[in-house]
């Protein structure tokens, strides 16, 4: 596919954040997505079928293609050390494997890598050695990329939230919050922001200007878990879930991502913090 005019974008596991960023790029880039069931894919996305745990399939799907950027958006399916391993360590290691040429590679995991957890600042210097089994997995695939032979960034993102991500809208609604949690410090990163990253990360590259080994992407406000339940209660108008808790006494757990050396990029979040992010969540939401 190298050679034509655009430059082509493969998308492996084109899920919601690999959507949002085709739609942000569809206008300059030839997309291509690869994923098990591809055929509800958007029109301006070429697919492919294949399951990414299955090598042969992956080989055969990718054996007469070349792409100049291929974003891998893996997603387990279902919250196991085994399944993990199968879609990250494995499913990585597949299409390493299979790729043909030289394509630039942005691999997308987890501030999970960190196993911090009593308040620190973390930045991409900072010891990453996987805190579950979650990260444990996800080390082992970006190792993979760093020693391959194609020129890769990692993308490490916090906690994602958005339009359609309303778990934990939902949990303090009915007052569900694990209050022994209320000192824990959180991050987070809005869909939109999410996939104008890996744009930005894309255009530069495209520019002549190389990524970093590794970036976080998070939003530029860590806060705490307590401080975030009680703002969403109040703008869901229920009962505060703290109420009756002293938050002075709340051990501070957790870790603060830093996300300065994306931002020392030119990166700009749309949604620097959580309450804009979810008031923007909240006016879009249809009330019945």
């Amino acid at each position: 596919m190298i050679g034509q005019a655009s430059p082509s974008v493969l998308f492996v596991g084109c899920g919601d954040i690999a959507q949002r960023l085709a739609v942000l790029l569809h206008n300059d880039y030839r997309l291509t997505g690869l994923r098990r069931h591809p055929n509800s894919l958007p029109d301006f996305i070429a697919p492919l079928a294949a399951d990414v745990c299955d090598g042969v399939a992956v080989r055969a799907a990718l054996q007469h293609t070349m792409f100049d950027y291929v974003v891998i958006t893996l997603t387990p399916g279902e919250r196991s050390e085994a399944r993990y391993r199968q879609v990250y360590v494995d499913g990585t290691r597949h299409v390493l494997t299979a790729l043909q040429g030289k394509p630039r590679l942005l691999f997308v995991s987890s501030t999970s890598v960190y196993a911090q957890d009593s308040g620190e600042v973390v930045n991409e210097q900072s010891p990453a050695l996987g805190k579950g089994f979650s990260g444990r997995c996800l080390l082992e695939a970006e190792q993979q990329e760093a020693v391959s032979r194609f020129a890769a960034t990692v993308v490490r993102f916090s906690g994602i939230y958005g339009a359609g991500r309303s778990r934990l809208l939902q949990q303090v609604r009915e007052g569900r919050v694990d209050i022994a949690q209320a000192g824990q410090w959180t991050n987070r990163i809005h869909t939109d922001d999410a996939a104008r990253v890996l744009e930005h990360l894309i255009r530069r590259w495209q520019a002549g200007i190389s990524p970093s080994p590794c970036y976080i992407a998070s939003d530029t406000f860590p806060v705490s878990a307590g401080e975030v339940w009680r703002w969403l209660a109040i703008q869901q108008g229920v009962p505060d879930p703290l109420a009756k808790v002293d938050q002075q006494r709340a051990e501070a757990t957790g870790k603060q991502c830093s996300s300065a050396l994306l931002q020392q990029t030119g990166f700009q979040f749309l949604y620097p913090d959580f309450r804009v992010g979810y008031a923007d969540i909240f006016s879009k939401t249809v009330k019945l």
